[in-house]
């Protein structure tokens, strides 16, 4: 899933690797946008040298090195929860690692058409001892001069990698960091967020186009068959994922004077899992198919003198952590969610300020009662100094009010499903989470 935080990879081996990843926005003060994808990073890298390859390619590397730590306090740590007498509630401080590193192999033919492919090898989250690696992404692009971008892989969806979302600064927002610092055991989901950007496709292997810029406007489309990874060989054909995704956004990106603006509207559609016997994916019968999914994104940023402001609205037929990637169960509304954003650079240092609410359908209870949504709030404030060219070190403060969190998939008995229940402890409903971090991080 696509962290704020992360500089997302372009669709062309030649991109420029963000040394600056933890500002996102338009580029204040200088009447300019910044390069990147969606997230719009105000610094960026030179490219780093090459090496020559076969047939005249050259291959470069890039990707990033991160470390952070961080102090906890979560209402679903408490030795309560776990059920043993004997049980200790989990520690409150936690270090991580995380890293990706990017292989570009770029070519470029007599007639000025572009080609190669991108391998993007990561660590995050991935074993126990941490020391696993395996692929991100991993893809191939043609680049006909003056026609557009075809690429084919395991690569970001469309509407993603058009994305432009909240502004912030160091590890904040609504899908940021300070989530993997979370225990999920026994909720549902997998993940204590809802306000994420719009699905980056799951990385699942398509096919897609990105067009060039005409008068400030840009425009792409990208279709996956499932939402599997097609290295897996014949797994994906299953049919236990949502099927036939298509994304597709339009952006602009312009500036007036000293003042920056950059907007996109996207959307994804897709058919829900047809294989209803995998419990693991949603609960159901043959009666009550999960609807198909549907997502629609708009977000946009203004910039000048220093300062960034932006924001984002997401609403759809979906339902969990990652805006369209899951199914809902027959009877249940539509979930959505706002997240805003500011930035202040000074110098090599940038302020920024987030805030954001989400809201999600329960269903009702075994006995059909319906039961309250799900309420997600969440806030926070950092800084990052940009200590050298690539390094930057930074801080956050998050805080989490998470109400009526299912525990099991939502689902709504009056259309066949098993009911929703929600978390619940000594009494309250709400689920409260704050968290300081602190990190570097090495861009190159």
């Amino acid at each position: 899933m696509r962290k704020i935080l992360m500089g997302t990879t372009a669709v062309v081996g030649a991109a420029l690797l963000s040394s600056g990843a933890f500002a996102q926005g338009t580029t204040a003060g200088t009447g300019s946008l910044a390069p990147g994808q969606g997230q719009g990073q105000s610094l960026t890298a030179a490219p780093a040298p090459s090496i020559a390859g076969a047939g005249g390619l050259s291959v470069r590397l890039g990707g990033f090195f991160e470390f952070s730590g961080a102090m906890i306090q979560d209402d679903g740590d408490r030795a309560r929860r776990f059920g043993a007498r004997n049980t200790e509630a989990r520690s409150r401080y936690d270090f991580r690692n995380d890293m990706e590193l990017q292989v570009f192999i770029d070519g470029r033919a007599a007639n000025g058409m572009q080609y190669g492919a991108v391998l993007e090898f990561q660590s995050d989250n991935v074993g126990t001892n941490g020391s696993t690696v395996n692929f991100d992404e991993m893809y191939g692009f043609i680049r006909p001069q003056g026609i557009g971008t075809f690429y084919f892989g395991q690569e970001d969806s469309a509407a993603s990698l058009l994305i432009v979302r909240a502004p912030a600064a160091g590890a904040l927002g609504g899908d940021a960091v300070w989530d993997e610092f979370i225990d999920q055991t026994g909720f549902f989901d997998g993940s204590p967020y809802i306000a994420s950007g719009i699905n980056d496709g799951n990385d699942a292997t398509k096919i897609g186009y990105l067009s060039p810029q005409f008068a400030g406007f840009d425009f792409g489309v990208s279709f996956a068959p499932n939402a599997n990874e097609g290295e897996f060989g014949t797994e994906q054909r299953n049919r236990n994922t949502i099927e036939n995704e298509i994304s597709a956004a339009i952006r602009y990106r312009g500036t007036f004077g000293p003042v920056g603006f950059q907007a996109m509207v996207g959307g994804m559609w897709a058919d829900a899992p047809r294989n209803i016997t995998n419990t693991a994916v949603f609960s159901g019968t043959e009666r009550n198919r999960p609807q198909d999914v549907n997502a629609y994104f708009v977000g946009a940023q203004i910039a000048a003198y220093g300062f960034a402001f932006g924001g984002e609205y997401a609403r759809g037929s979906y339902g969990g952590a990652s805006v369209g990637r899951r199914a809902l169960n027959d009877g249940l509304e539509d979930s959505w969610h706002y997240l805003i954003g500011a930035t202040y650079t000074l110098g090599p240092v940038v302020f920024g300020a987030v805030y954001g609410q989400g809201e999600q359908d329960n269903g009702t209870n075994a006995a059909g009662v319906a039961i309250a949504d799900r309420k997600h709030t969440v806030w926070g404030l950092g800084a990052v100094y940009n200590l050298a060219p690539g390094l930057g070190l930074y801080v956050a403060y998050n805080n989490i009010q998470d109400e009526n969190v299912p525990l099991t998939a939502p689902s709504n008995a009056r259309f066949g499903g098993a009911g929703t229940t929600t978390f619940s402890q000594n009494g309250s409903t709400t689920r409260t989470i704050n968290i300081g971090m602190a990190g570097i991080r090495l861009a190159f």
